[in-house]
C-alpha cells in the first residue's frame, strides 16, 4: 500500500522533538510492508490471550506495548490504518472465534463473525486517530490520551443495532477478582482505564530504557497507580463488604440439553418431563427458589391467556417456587405478532407472578439489525427453523419477589451489560439471576468468557449473582466477585447454595459509568483544542 499522505510530527509523544522514536524510520513514505507493522498484530494477540479460557492475565498489563511502539513511529496516514485495522482484528478475532464455530446451527455464523469483527475494527479508529492526531497537533503524550480514548472506544461498542460489547479490557482480569475490587467505584469501564495508564507507562519506562531517557518519574508514577489500587482491593477483599440482611437457598438445575434436539418438536415432550424431574430433585424443604435455564420450556407461550406451569408437567409439593426461561407471542392491535426471550416467576402451584422480557438482544439471532430500512429480508433467514431476529425487546427493570427477598433476571449476554445489573439494583433487587442457554457455543472460549462477566457485575454491584445454564457453566458467585461453586460445561447436574441477600449500594451503583463521561468530555476538548490550534495557523 502506497503512503501517499504523510504527516509531519515529532515521533515522541513525550520528549523533546530532538528524541527519536523508538521506532527510527529513515524514510517516511514507505511503499511496503515491513516487520514493523507486525505490531499492532503481535499486541492484538497478547491482550486476546489475557481473556479466558487461556487467562494470560500478565499479558492485560503490558499487552499494548507494541501498539504502542508502533504508534510511536513516524505518523501517516498508511500507519494510522493499519494500526487501526490490524490490532482489533487479530485481537477480536481471536477473542470472538468462537461465533464462526457456530456454523454448523446456520450459515450466518461466519458472515456474522467477519461483520462483527470489521465493525469493531472500524471503531477502534476511535482510540486511533485521537492518540496519534492530539500527539501531533498538541503533542500531548499517550499518558493523556490514550486511557480517555479506550474507554470511549469500548463504550461506543454498545451502542446500535449491531452492538455487542464482549470483549471490554477489564474483563480480562477476572480469573482474579482480588484485582479488581476497585470496580466497585468505577465499574468495568474503569478497570479497562486503569490497564491503559498501566500499559503507557510501561511503554514509556521502556521507551526511556532503550534511549536513555527518563525512567525514574515514570517508574513512581507505574508504583503509584499499581499500588494504590491493589491498597484498596486489598482492603475491600479482606474487610469484605459488610454483613447480610439474610440468606436464600437457591437451587439450580442444569438439564444439558443438546442443542440439535432442543427446537425439535419430536424431543419436546421428553425435555420437558426432563426438566421436572430435575425440579422435583431439586427441591428440599429448605430450598427457597429453584432455577431453570433460558428457554427451557420449549414452546411459545401465549401472553394473551392464562398459561400455568402445571400445563407443561407436574409439580412437587412443597412451597418452593420456580423461575424458568420461556420465550412469549403476543399480538399488537393492527394483528402483528411479537416475540420475546422472557423469563417469569410460578409459585409452587405453577401460578404466573410476573415475567421479565429480554432488554438488550443478540444482533442476528434474536434482533434483527436495521429492521425499519432491511426488515423485509427478514424471511429469508433462519436458524434451526427459528425466524432469524424475530425477538422484540423488552423495556421493564423487573423485579421478582419472594418470601423476604426480591431479585431481578438476566437473560444470556445481558450479563455483558453493567447498566443493565446497576439499574435492577436501583431497582430493588437483593440479587441477581442470570439465565442462559450456551448449547450453541459447544466446546469454544464463549461459555468461559460468558460466565467472567458476572465476576465484575457482582463486584460493580456488591450483591450475589445466581447462574443457571442449560449445558453450564452454571454456579454461584458472591460479593467480592468469588465462584462459591461453578459446574462443568455439558454435564447434567443440580447444585444448591446458601445466597446473601444485600441492599447496599456502591459508589458505582449510585453514579454509574463517570469514567465514561470524564472520557468523552477530555476527548471531546482535546479535540477542540486542536482543532483550534489548527485553524489559527
Amino acid at each position: 500500500m502506497a503512503d501517499s499522505s504523510p504527516l509531519t510530527a515529532k515521533p515522541d509523544s513525550t520528549a523533546p522533538s530532538v528524541a527519536p522514536s523508538i521506532l527510527t524510520a529513515s524514510v517516511v513514505k514507505r511503499k511496503s510492508w515491513s516487520r514493523e507493522d507486525l505490531l499492532p498484530a503481535l499486541s492484538g494477540l497478547m491482550l486476546g490471550l489475557a481473556f479466558a479460557p487461556t487467562n494470560l492475565v500478565i499479558l492485560a498489563f503490558i499487552g499494548l506495548l507494541p501498539l504502542l511502539i508502533y504508534l510511536d513511529g513516524p505518523i501517516t496516514v498508511t500507519r494510522i490504518v493499519r494500526a487501526s485495522f490490524i490490532f482489533p482484528f487479530v485481537l477480536y478475532g481471536f477473542t470472538l472465534n468462537w461465533l464462526a464455530g457456530m456454523a454448523g446451527f446456520s450459515w450466518l455464523a461466519v458472515p456474522g463473525y467477519l461483520i462483527i469483527v470489521f465493525v469493531y475494527s472500524c471503531g477502534f479508529f476511535v482510540f486511533t486517530l485521537p492518540v496519534v492526531l492530539l500527539k501531533k497537533y498538541l503533542r500531548l503524550p499517550f499518558i493523556a490520551t490514550a486511557p480517555f480514548a479506550w474507554v470511549a472506544c469500548e463504550r461506543l461498542r454498545g451502542y446500535g443495532d449491531l452492538a455487542f460489547p464482549w470483549s471490554n479490557l477489564g474483563c480480562s482480569l477476572t480469573r482474579f477478582p482480588f484485582l479488581v475490587q476497585f470496580a466497585d467505584l468505577v465499574g468495568v469501564f474503569g478497570v479497562s482505564f486503569w490497564l491503559i495508564v498501566l500499559n503507557v507507562l510501561v511503554f514509556e519506562i521502556f521507551k526511556g530504557l532503550r534511549h536513555g531517557g527518563r525512567t525514574r518519574g515514570y517508574a513512581i508514577a507505574l508504583g503509584l497507580v499499581f499500588g494504590g489500587v491493589i491498597t484498596y482491593d486489598a482492603v475491600r477483599w479482606f474487610g469484605g463488604v459488610g454483613p447480610a440482611m439474610g440468606y436464600k437457598e437457591i437451587a439450580v438445575i442444569q438439564p444439558n440439553v443438546a442443542q440439535k434436539i432442543k427446537w425439535d418438536e419430536h424431543y419436546s415432550r421428553q425435555i420437558l418431563d426432563h426438566v421436572f424431574t430435575m425440579n422435583a430433585a431439586a427441591t428440599k424443604p429448605s430450598t427457597d427458589l429453584v432455577v431453570w435455564p433460558e428457554t427451557a420450556i420449549p414452546y411459545y407461550v401465549d401472553e394473551q391467556r392464562t398459561f400455568h406451569l402445571t400445563e407443561m408437567g407436574k409439580l412437587p409439593g412443597g412451597k418452593t417456587p420456580i423461575l424458568t426461561g420461556l420465550l412469549t407471542s403476543s399480538r399488537d392491535p393492527v394483528g402483528t405478532t411479537h416475540y420475546f426471550n422472557a423469563a417469569a416467576l410460578f409459585n409452587s402451584q405453577g401460578e404466573m407472578q410476573g415475567r421479565y422480557k429480554k432488554t438488550y438482544l443478540v444482533p442476528g439471532s434474536e434482533g434483527y439489525p436495521f429492521r425499519k430500512l432491511l426488515g423485509f429480508t427478514r424471511a429469508f433467514f433462519s436458524i434451526q427453523d427459528v425466524s432469524y431476529g424475530a425477538m422484540d425487546p423488552g423495556h421493564e427493570f423487573t423485579v421478582f419477589q419472594i418470601p423476604g427477598a426480591k431479585f431481578s433476571v438476566m437473560i444470556c449476554y445481558e450479563s455483558v451489560y453493567p447498566q443493565l445489573t446497576r439499574g435492577f439494583r436501583l431497582a430493588g433487587a437483593n440479587f441477581i439471576v442470570n439465565i442462559t442457554n450456551d448449547a450453541w457455543f459447544g466446546h469454544s472460549f464463549a461459555p468461559y468468557q460468558h460466565a467472567d462477566f458476572l465476576v465484575l457485575r457482582a463486584i460493580e454491584n456488591r450483591t450475589a449473582i445466581v447462574r443457571c445454564g442449560n449445558t453450564g457453566i452454571s454456579g454461584f458467585v458472591d460479593p467480592l466477585g468469588r465462584w462459591q461453586q461453578k459446574t462443568a460445561i455439558f454435564t447434567e447436574t443440580i447444585i444448591s447454595q446458601r445466597v446473601p441477600v444485600t441492599d447496599r449500594l456502591t459508589f458505582y451503583t449510585r453514579f454509574g459509568d463517570l469514567v465514561v463521561y470524564v472520557s468523552y468530555g477530555a476527548l471531546g476538548l482535546f479535540l477542540l483544542m486542536a482543532l483550534k490550534k489548527k485553524l489559527s495557523r
